[in-house]
């Protein structure tokens, strides 16, 4: 979820969507979301993650990019904006590479597990870079995070090394991850030219997508073989298989993306809801995990097990709870040091859907 602040003094105005629809994309966002990791392990069982290849991310950014389909209506981004966009989206690439590299040494539930701290890290670095205020209760869920998180370290180190050190990836990669929201809301509140969230995410996604493609040209093309074509063989993976493999990755990481500015913009509930549907995400694909992969594929690292148990129930508790404390300090009208600026949803709406907006309101 993208941090995003926005001033009391001018809020957009709110706009509604059916309740049946803005629960129909809410629950579409969690499936996407879930199966996101899913997905990638799938791609280590067939043959497809190598980590220097990083196909597999290829596809996941193709997904991203294809929300330019949904910004056909929005004002195109300046050159410089652009250019600063292409510099965020490189260090997405970097957080989001270690991020799956790690779910696949690491599995999904430990992944999921790590990987809900993003929230938490966003608001460390809004502390950080922005100076933005934090109480002493968003505090608190911060704390109860990281302490989960390292019941999450600690069990890890009794999987093996490697386990061990796609922990340790998920847990800088989240941080990067955070990191990359923190910049684009720089960038998207920019007061010189308005961007959209839908063509912001459109731009970064292509300029991510086209990186990746560059290294396929350059790096994968060469090691085809050795790296990709022999361990499909060694799985039993058609080519078939493959491409529905890196397809599905794609298409649901278009569906996460999508569905994401519906429910940031409709879904009630603000900053808990967010933090409840990020709990939600990591609880389904903890479940998920052991009933498809325990005793099928890989190890322990893929059933469950009482500290996955414990420091999932710490980190979702810490993620709620922060949430909440969100909404409360919003509420109350807390400021940051020398801005009014508080923990908000993203709202940041194009002209189109201002001005019709607005019509709707005559």
């Amino acid at each position: 979820n993208m941090c995003t602040t926005s001033s009391s003094d001018s809020a957009p105005p709110v706009l509604h969507a059916p309740f049946h629809i803005t629960l129909l994309v809410a629950s579409l966002y969690v499936l996407s979301g879930v199966t996101q990791p899913l997905l990638m392990e799938l791609a280590k069982q067939a043959g497809l993650a190598d980590k220097s290849c990083q196909i597999y991310m290829q596809a996941y950014y193709l997904g991203t990019a294809s929300v330019v389909l949904l910004a056909r209506n929005d004002e195109q981004l300046s050159w410089k904006t652009t250019i600063k966009t292409g510099a965020v989206a490189s260090i997405d690439i970097i957080a989001q590479t270690m991020n799956y590299s790690g779910a696949t040494m690491a599995g999904p539930t430990i992944f999921a597990i790590v990987y809900s701290s993003v929230t938490i890290w966003c608001a460390l670095l809004s502390r950080v870079l922005l100076q933005r205020e934090m109480t002493w209760l968003q505090w608190l869920s911060v704390v109860v995070v990281f302490f989960g998180l390292g019941v999450t370290g600690f069990s890890s180190l009794n999987l093996g090394p490697e386990v061990a050190r796609g922990t340790v990836l998920i847990v800088f990669g989240s941080a990067l991850h955070a990191l990359m929201y923190v910049l684009s809301e720089v960038l998207m509140n920019n007061e010189s030219e308005v961007v959209s969230a839908k063509r912001y995410c459109a731009v970064y996604g292509s300029s991510a997508c086209f990186i990746y493609f560059l290294w396929q040209m350059l790096y994968t093309r060469r090691h085809f073989n050795e790296l990709i074509l022999e361990p499909m063989q060694m799985a039993g993976t058609t080519y078939c298989y493959a491409l529905i493999v890196l397809f599905a990755i794609a298409l649901m990481s278009m569906l996460h993306s999508a569905t994401f500015f519906h429910t940031v913009k409709y879904v009630p509930g603000g900053s808990t809801s967010a933090g409840v549907l990020k709990a939600l995400q990591a609880v389904l694909v903890f479940a998920a995990t052991s009933l498809a992969f325990c005793n099928h594929f890989g190890g322990e690292e893929m059933c469950f097990t009482v500290d996955k148990m414990v420091s999932l129930c710490i980190v979702v508790a810490g993620v709620v709870l922060f949430g909440k404390a969100t909404e409360i300090s919003e509420r109350k009208g807390t400021k940051s040091i020398g801005a009014k600026q508080t923990y908000k949803r993203i709202n940041s709406l194009s002209d189109f859907e201002l001005e019709a907006a607005r019509k709707n309101q005559v």
